[in-house]
């Protein structure tokens, strides 16, 4: 493994990632607060339909590529190909499905418009991702890293043009559509010269069924993500998706944060998990340390600052959504603590069962979504969310404590949890300022106390002050 190139791909994913991020939720922001609870509902609903979908052209073969291709790159062009070929005839099925059950589902004229062009737009976008995951197999994650960037940029710029010209909820989806088109043109451009994607058809339904662990997963994974938006737009009103979404997704732009972490670290986490079980264990059991105290830490922030947080970044539209926002703001805690023993499963040939509790989780949240709904309202949503979350951790610990190694995750918390109380302190304390200074100030805070605490982040606070100091 090239130290360098690790390095290399860690940096730049992480810069980019936190930048892509970062304009995302900014834009996410301003476009709940320009439509309003009412169209920001509509537009939830055909994210959230189109969405659920396009996971469908996913059948893992492009994960398959990633593993498969670290260990051994002469088998990348046949694999590109064979994925490229499933992927496009995947998405004009799903394309299609989407247009046929848009009708019984009861959706608005609006909807159905949005869907009509949000869905050929998840369906270059879905092409686009099989592209990074090569980019992934061959270890130049800073380049995919770089398109899903300017994708991001290319998104806010037309949005912000939409915006500004006072159009409606519609005319967002030509901006996403355009963008896609946009960046799937300089891929194309970029990755001619580089490898000849080559069709291996006799092969293609054996890579199907290895990858389908993954692309079930997959599935899994992003419908739970997403599941209660689509249940919701077909059992309550636009208004009532639009107060759910407004404090979900705000949670859930933040959940890029594990597989940000664990991204860079694939590669190397799939020869551990073959060669060196002692090393593979050491080093997750200090990404779940890091991963545990930033979702803690952040999950604890925004339950204390919530009311002044959705008030001051909606400007008061949605101060309903408040009490919902109070509830899955956990949900950063349980996903980031979760993440990556779920990736102790896939890096060690397990990824059936990391599946199997998946899909568990998604029947759960089903069956508790429509339990709690009439007595709960859209309260019970969240709840459901969370309980679903906590399944899924400890399914995970379970598994792997019998089936992979004796791992020691517990001990990881006590700095992690008094530096959390302590920060929540302060942030409760500084509530009637504004959430920013708050935040700050609580954040500070945290990251005193857990580096006098902890002696592993005691390092690498010395490291960040010795790169932003230029060594000295």
């Amino acid at each position: 493994m090239d130290t360098r190139l690790l390095a290399k791909n860690a940096t730049a994913l992480g810069i980019s990632s936190i930048l892509a991020k970062s304009i995302a939720a900014v834009l996410g922001i301003l476009v709940t607060r320009y439509l309003g609870p009412e169209s920001y509902g509509d537009y939830s609903t055909a994210y959230a339909y189109v969405g659920t979908f396009i996971l469908f052209a996913e059948l893992g073969i492009s994960q398959l590529m990633v593993q498969e291709g670290a260990k051994d790159p002469a088998v990348l062009p046949r694999y590109f190909g064979n994925t490229l070929l499933l992927k496009t005839l995947l998405c004009v099925l799903c394309y299609l499905a989407m247009l046929v059950f848009m009708f019984p589902a009861g959706y608005n004229e609006t909807v159905r418009l949005m869907i009509v062009f949000v869905g050929v737009a998840v369906c270059f976008n879905a092409i686009n991702q099989s592209i990074y995951n090569y980019y992934q197999a061959v270890q130049k994650i800073y380049l995919s890293a770089s398109f899903q960037f300017l994708t991001t940029l290319l998104i806010a710029l037309f949005t912000i043009i939409v915006l500004v010209a006072g159009l409606g909820v519609v005319s967002i989806t030509f901006a996403h559509l355009f963008s896609y088109i946009i960046i799937t043109i300089l891929l194309y451009l970029a990755l001619r010269k580089e490898i000849k994607p080559r069709t291996d058809l006799p092969h293609l339904a054996g890579m199907v069924w290895n990858g389908l662990p993954f692309g079930v997963h997959r599935i899994f994974y992003y419908l739970f993500t997403q599941f209660s938006i689509l249940i919701l737009s077909l059992t309550v009103s636009n208004v009532e998706v639009g107060i759910f979404s407004a404090a979900y997704k705000l949670v859930l732009i933040l959940i890029f944060i594990p597989s940000l972490m664990t991204s860079a670290l694939y590669p190397i986490l799939y020869q551990l998990g073959d060669t060196d079980r002692s090393q593979h264990q050491h080093v997750i059991e200090k990404v779940f340390k890091v991963l545990s105290a930033v979702g803690i830490a952040g999950s604890m922030l925004m339950f204390v600052l919530a009311g002044p947080l959705m008030e001051w970044l909606y400007d008061g539209k949605f101060n309903d959504a408040i009490p919902i926002f109070m509830i899955v703001a956990w949900l950063l805690a349980l996903e980031c603590m979760s993440f990556s023993l779920g990736d102790i499963l896939t890096t060690t040939g397990r990824q059936m069962q990391r599946t199997l509790v998946q899909g568990l989780a998604l029947l759960l949240l089903t069956v508790l979504t429509y339990a709690l709904n009439p007595v709960m309202g859209i309260y019970g949503a969240a709840y459901a969310v969370i309980i679903a979350e906590i399944f899924i951790f400890f399914a995970y610990y379970y598994m792997i404590r019998k089936n992979v190694y004796k791992i020691r995750i517990w001990r990881q918390l006590p700095g992690t949890l008094i530096s959390s109380l302590l920060m929540a302190g302060t942030a409760w304390l500084l509530i009637g300022f504004h959430p920013l200074l708050s935040a700050s100030v609580a954040g500070v805070v945290f990251c005193l106390a857990i580096a006098i605490l902890d002696k592993d982040f005691r390092r690498i606070g010395v490291y960040i002050l010795k790169r932003v100091t230029g060594g000295r």
